[in-house]
Order: structure tokens, then sequence, then C-alpha cells
């Protein structure tokens, strides 16, 4: 592979001093007098790697440097600044800026390949790393996601097809059955596209948006009161007990209540999810320390050995799927975590296999503005 390196240099002595020296050693190079030709080029050939001096008419180096981190296509690429400005004020805002490198002229044309080697060796890591991941990420979609899928698509269309034949002479207990059967299907289905949809507002940062546009005090006593009202019906059908212990005089937190909920929420679910069918038992717990507000939610569940405990908010992450069938496609530990980290908070577990399970939300208190001012 030969790699391609954009030169920008104001000076035509060192441009074409640099552009021989990479070259001679493999090197497709292009060359752009200053910041703004620069940007024209990079508008036609993305390079490998960007070589770029400092002091510049029309464009330096510093802008050109900030135009290409804006735009998205530009962003990876390894940049590395040549130029004569030694002074340690320089070299810390390049690399306050987040520039790869920065090597002084007069430099060393062993110095300038090994640096140009090592930047492009680590995109190299990086990209390879990147790739795994994706291919990673597409198996466990293509595992999980069909079935998923599928699923309630059967029921929805097998029950569909029923009522399609003949509801006339259909006994009432059946319709019933049927109807109840695809609206489960519809739901579940609804579920996985909202799931779906809120990770993109997760990684495009809108969550963390709202949060900081809209947050409030926020009474978490009453978020889980209300969580264990609304998951009552699920934990009986499961024979799974709820207890709930709350601190009376718990603080409130600083946060966006409904995202709140929907984190706990989905803690709350997956307990129930995983506890042992027939005398399970799911215990909230929530108390304050330390100016942090502390929510455990403990099951007398399957546990997870120490090795899994690090994989389970990964994304479409399922522990033992064969035998784990209600656990939907893998997504909400990932979302919850998602959720409360933007809270600035966290999540701790322990867990111990055929003991159970204990998730602990950390969140911090909210810190009331006081008036210090006298009359």
């Amino acid at each position: 592979m030969t790699y391609r390196i954009l030169v920008v240099e104001d000076d035509t002595h060192m441009r074409e001093g640099i552009q021989d020296i990479l070259e001679t050693n493999g090197y497709e190079v292009w060359a752009a007098n200053d910041g703004s030709e620069g940007l024209k080029v990079l508008n036609a050939l993305v390079p490998d790697l960007i070589l770029s001096d400092i002091a510049m008419p029309t464009m330096d180096g510093y802008d050109f440097y900030q135009a290409v981190r804006r735009n998205p296509q530009w962003a990876l690429i390894p940049f590395i600044f040549l130029t004569a400005r030694g002074e340690r004020s320089d070299i810390r805002l390049g690399k306050k800026l987040g520039v790869d490198d920065y090597l002084t002229k007069p430099f060393d044309t062993e110095d300038l390949l090994t640096a140009v080697e090592a930047r492009l060796k680590r995109m190299a890591e990086v990209r390879a790393a990147t790739e795994a991941e994706k291919a990673e990420l597409r198996k466990a979609i293509l595992d999980a996601l069909p079935h998923e899928l599928r699923t309630p698509l059967t029921y929805i269309q097998g029950y569909t097809n029923l009522l399609l034949q003949d509801t006339a002479f259909m006994q009432p207990e059946i319709l019933q059955e049927a109807l109840e059967a695809i609206r489960s299907g519809g739901d579940r289905i609804g579920k996985l596209v909202e799931d779906f949809v809120f990770l993109i507002t997760l990684d495009t940062g809108e969550v963390s948006a709202t949060i900081q546009a809209a947050s409030e005090p926020v009474d978490l006593k009453f978020i889980l009161r209300t969580l264990v009202s609304d998951y009552r019906q699920a934990a009986d059908s499961r024979q799974v007990t709820l207890h709930l212990d709350l601190d009376p005089s718990l603080p409130p937190v600083r946060g966006y209540p409904v995202y709140l909920s929907n984190a706990l929420g989905r803690i709350l679910d997956n307990a129930i999810k995983f506890s042992k069918k027939e005398g399970g038992e799911v215990t909230i717990k929530a108390w304050s320390e330390g100016g942090e507000v502390y929510v455990a939610i403990q099951d007398t569940g399957i546990g997870l050995p120490a090795a899994e405990i690090p994989k389970i908010f990964e994304r479409f992450y399922q522990v033992d799927r064969a035998h784990m069938e209600q656990q939907g496609v893998g997504l909400g530990l990932s979302i919850a975590l998602g959720i409360i980290e933007a809270h600035e908070g966290r999540i701790v577990v322990e867990s111990k296999v055929d003991v159970g399970s204990t998730f602990t939300v950390i969140l911090p208190t909210y810190q009331f503005d006081t008036d210090s001012t006298a009359d």
C-alpha cells in the first residue's frame, strides 16, 4: 500500500525538500502553499497524513488544523506540525489543539520519517481495530435481531391469518387471545424500534443536551415507587416479590425525570427477568452518603461470573441466549448506562453465580443555589 501525504508549506525550497524525502521513501505526496490551498486539495482527495507548517499567509497552520478537524471526513487524519517555531508556548498550543506530533525546523530526515511512520502505523492499528469492532457489531446484530423480530412477527402473522379466515363463528376467548397476541407482538417490535432510536439520540449527544437544558431537582423516591407499581404485574407473572426500602430523607438529584425513570426501569426490568422464577425476590434500596444518592437494585437470580460483568453493558450483549429467551435484543443495560453517565453518574455491579446480582446507580445530589448576599 502506498500512503498519500499532504505537505502544506509556503517555503518553496522547504516544501520541495520534504517532498523529495518522502517520495524517495515510497510515499505519494501532494503539496499546497498554505492552509487555504490545503483545504482545496482535501476537497479533491483525502490523504493518509498531513504535514503542515504554522506560519503561512492567507491561512496559517493553526486555522488550517482547526478547519480540518471540523470536517468529519478529515477528523481522524494524522496531523503533524513541521515548523520553525520551537518555543514552548507554540508547542504547548499545538498539543492543546490536539495535533498528533510536532517537529521543529531544521529537522533531521530520520526524525521526520520516524514521525510519519509512527503516525501512519498508529492510524492503521486504529482502523483495523475499528473494522474489527464493526464486524463484531454486525455479527451481534445479525445474531440477535432476526430472532427478536421473527418471534413477534410469527405471532402477528399467524393470528392475523386466523382472524382473516372466519371470525363470525370464532369463540370470544379465542378472538381475545388472538388480539392480545397481535398487540404483544406489535409492542415488542415497537420497543425495539424505540431502543434503536434512543441509541441514536445518545450517540449524537441529544440526550446530554436535553439533560443540560431541562435538568431539575428530581425526587427518586417518587420515581422508584412509580416503577415498582408499573412493574408489579411483570414481577407477579414470574412469581417474583418486589421490596422497596427508601430513606425518607433521600435528597433530590439533578436530572431529567423521564430519562432517569427510563434508566432505572430498564435495570429493574432486567432484575425481574433474571430472578429465579417462582420465589425470586428483587429489592430496591435507596440512600445517600457523601454528597451522592445510591439506588441499589438486587435480585436473587442466576448471577454472573466475574469475567462476564464488564461485558453486560456492551450493545447486543446477551447472557446465554439459548436459555434466556426473554432478555430481548441486548440494548437495555447499554442504554441505562448511557443515561446515567449523561447525568454524571455511574453504575456499579456486584454478582455471584446462582446467588444474584446487585446493580447500584450512583448519582450526585442536587446542589441548591444559596443566596449569600446580605441586606
